[in-house]
């Protein structure tokens, strides 16, 4: 709920719709403001004149014919009663005070006689241009009470009732008619952007089709022009290092070769162990720039089985290594990448802990893989450097204290292939924890 909230059609909604508010806001309003001057105004009184006509056609009447005088008189805006008293001050309004000169031209047309003046209160309070005139009590000279009240007539009531109806009808239509085409237009914006999320996972995605608007095509155009150059330029140097990787496999075969003619057996030793290093360092460095594709359909893979295996491999090398009880989980990754990744996570552990230990977890519709050492930790300003290529907290780079610095960048590049994450963190007490999160999948 709160994504679609927070999207770019419902906030072009939600202005247009703000907008089409205050524009009926301001048409109620100027259609309501009651108009200055003494001509008779919509919904409200008589003019004083005219009151005094009615009171004195009234006082003219005998008790008989009063009721048809009544009858006559009523209009379907002013409804006139005889009343034997005063009638109460109405709720929400209050009495026209002498001083005010409306009250002074109602007391000059009507004499002598006694009256009050009802009045709705202003919505921002007090009278004013906000508010009106809606009872209008006199005594009459037999001592009853006429009271002329305003109400809107039968015919107005039918029309707003018919209006209201229309006009929600037209609302609703419009409504849905203006979700409808800010939807069509911000559609290719949505596309555009699950375009380069699947562009960031898999470099052979489909380019972006050209539709829309004329600005959202030319962004399309030029995603798709970015795309294919960034594409042709991993190619590139894909195909560079592959060229340049295979000739220097070529001289390491010739190498160790000429090293086995070495007749002193420790620098025979060493030359053998610095060309292995070599030949590592070349693999991890291949690995690392090679593309990591994302199959269309990823196997399923049963993570603790593999895991199993991997431990009872690592132990039989003499590793101190151990995986925590828990139930099956599966994920889609596969296989060789994920044995690549665990691997990587328990040389470091092995290598800077001494041990480590493996956890298997499922969250949140992911598979996750902990693994834990009991080593003195990273210091928490070194944490985002551990995954850049080639970083190592050991300032040499001998192999046999720390690698090439590439072990944590590629299980980061693999786990981001696969749709997930690689997160790395000090465990309270002590010890280093690295997490690869997998999409989890159901065995």
């Amino acid at each position: 709920m709160i994504a679609i909230a927070d999207s770019l059609s419902s906030r072009i909604t939600r202005i247009l719709l703000a907008g089409a508010a205050g524009v009926l806001a301001v048409v109620a309003l100027a259609l309501s403001w009651p108009a200055s001057g003494e001509g008779v105004r919509f919904f409200q009184l008589p003019l004083p004149a005219e009151a005094a006509a009615i009171v004195e056609a009234l006082e003219a009447s005998d008790a008989a014919s009063r009721p048809l005088v009544l009858q006559a008189l009523n209009v379907s805006v002013i409804r006139l009663r005889i009343r034997a008293t005063f009638p109460q001050g109405l709720p929400g309004a209050h009495f026209v005070v002498r001083e005010d000169d409306r009250y002074r031209r109602y007391a000059r047309a009507l004499g002598d006689r006694p009256f009050q003046i009802d009045e709705r209160d202003s919505l921002f309070g007090g009278s004013g241009h906000a508010a009106g005139a809606v009872r209008l009590s006199v005594e009459l000279k037999d001592g009853s009470v006429l009271v002329m009240q305003r109400q809107p007539p039968q015919g107005v009531r039918s029309a707003i009732a018919r209006a209201a109806l229309a006009l929600s009808l037209v609302a609703l239509m419009l409504l849905a008619t203006l979700m409808l085409a800010v939807r069509q237009t911000t559609r290719p914006v949505a596309e555009l952007a699950a375009a380069v999320r699947r562009f960031g996972d898999q470099m052979e995605a489909d380019d972006l089709p050209l539709r829309g608007p004329r600005e959202l095509r030319e962004l399309a155009l030029a995603f798709n022009g970015m795309k294919g150059r960034i594409r042709g330029l991993v190619d590139d140097r894909t195909r560079l290092l592959g060229a340049i990787a295979h000739d220097l496999r070529t001289y390491l075969t010739r190498l160790r070769l000429r090293a086995e003619f070495i007749a002193d057996d420790a620098q025979r030793e060493k030359a053998a162990r610095d060309l292995d290093e070599m030949s590592a360092l070349i693999d991890d460095t291949l690995l690392f720039v090679q593309p990591q594709r994302r199959l269309a359909v990823e196997p399923v893979v049963d993570l603790r089985g593999e895991l199993e295996t991997l431990v009872a491999v690592r132990r039989e090398m003499g590793e101190e290594i151990r995986l925590l009880p828990g139930e099956a989980v599966a994920a889609r990754v596969p296989p060789l990448s994920l044995r690549r990744m665990a691997g990587n996570l328990i040389d470091n552990a092995v290598r800077y802990g001494g041990s480590a230990e493996l956890s298997l977890r499922a969250e949140r519709g992911f598979a996750v893989l902990s693994v834990c050492d009991e080593g003195p930790g990273v210091p928490s300003e070194d944490l985002p450097r551990l995954v850049e290529p080639f970083a190592r907290l050991e300032a040499s780079r001998n192999r046999a204290t720390g690698g090439a610095g590439l072990g944590l960048a590629i299980v980061r590049g693999l786990a981001e292939a696969q749709g997930g994450a690689l997160l790395l963190f000090n465990r309270p007490n002590a010890g280093f924890c690295a997490e690869v999160r997998l999409p989890l999948a159901r065995v």
